[in-house]
């Protein structure tokens, strides 16, 4: 049997620096000195988050399909009910471990269902590889810091959602640059990368986190022939970069 699972490896990058990042910064509030109680239900809600992103897989196959239906022996047919099987799994699973979390933070986090409801509709209009439905995939990806902060701190903070979301959002503008090369997406790349700076200062986030974006700035300026691949390395050796200047500097 095979299981549908995201494969994109650029994607769980994200998932889990964001993830790391929100308990670094977490942990940097000691809320084991407060008797907070936070590594099981931080647990929980992370492997929630993951069963949750997995149900993007079948879901995008059966809106991709033209001939469903819920009854009929073809192998389309078939096939489209595996796959719904599938999503209802993955859907109920993560919904079930993500309770202990969404007792007390459903109230805060329910205004983001948006974001989901906004990305399937650019799935269902087969949008899914355009700049804005890259950019919203992100945006819900990266809402793995907020809820873990959440889960770790009791608090929510948005301005470490915005430090996470416009750390790696960057991401999907680079790949355009590299792919596209033209002067527009270089030049898009160098103002981000500014905006990110006063962003972060208007969040009153500290400058240093954005040190990773040097390479950004000079890769939009100097473009290399390399490969894809290489772009992705490079991509995750900055998370690793990202996710230590959090732990070191948030505050």
């Amino acid at each position: 049997m095979k299981i549908p699972i995201v494969k994109e490896y650029g994607s769980w990058a994200v998932f889990g620096s964001s993830f790391l990042a929100a308990l670094f910064a977490g942990l940097t509030t000691r809320p084991w000195e407060s008797g907070r109680e936070f590594s099981g239900v931080t647990f929980l809600t992370m492997l929630g988050m993951i069963f949750l992103i997995n149900a993007k897989v079948p879901f995008s196959s059966l809106l991709r399909s033209k001939s469903f239906t819920s009854s009929g022996e073809s192998e389309t047919e078939n096939r489209n009910k595996e796959n719904l099987y599938w999503f209802i799994f993955f859907l109920f699973s993560g919904l079930v471990l993500l309770i202990p979390f969404l007792i007390d933070g459903f109230r805060y986090f329910m205004v983001f269902s948006l974001l989901v409801i906004a990305y399937s509709i650019l799935m269902s209009k087969e949008k899914e590889h355009h700049l804005l439905a890259e950019i919203n995939g992100f945006a819900l990806l990266t809402l793995a810091a907020p809820i873990t902060y959440f889960t770790v701190t009791g608090d929510v903070s948005m301005r470490l959602y915005a430090a996470v979301l416009i750390f790696f959002v960057a991401g999907v503008i680079k790949v355009r640059v590299r792919i596209r090369k033209t002067l527009a997406y270089r030049a898009a790349m160098i103002c981000y990368c500014a905006v990110s700076a006063v962003m972060f200062q208007l969040f009153q986030i500290p400058m240093i986190i954005l040190i990773p974006f040097f390479e950004n700035i000079v890769s939009a300026i100097w473009i290399r022939d390399i490969k894809l691949k290489t772009v992705g390395d490079i991509e995750l050796a900055k998370g690793i970069i990202f996710i230590m200047l959090m732990g070191f500097f948030w505050k």
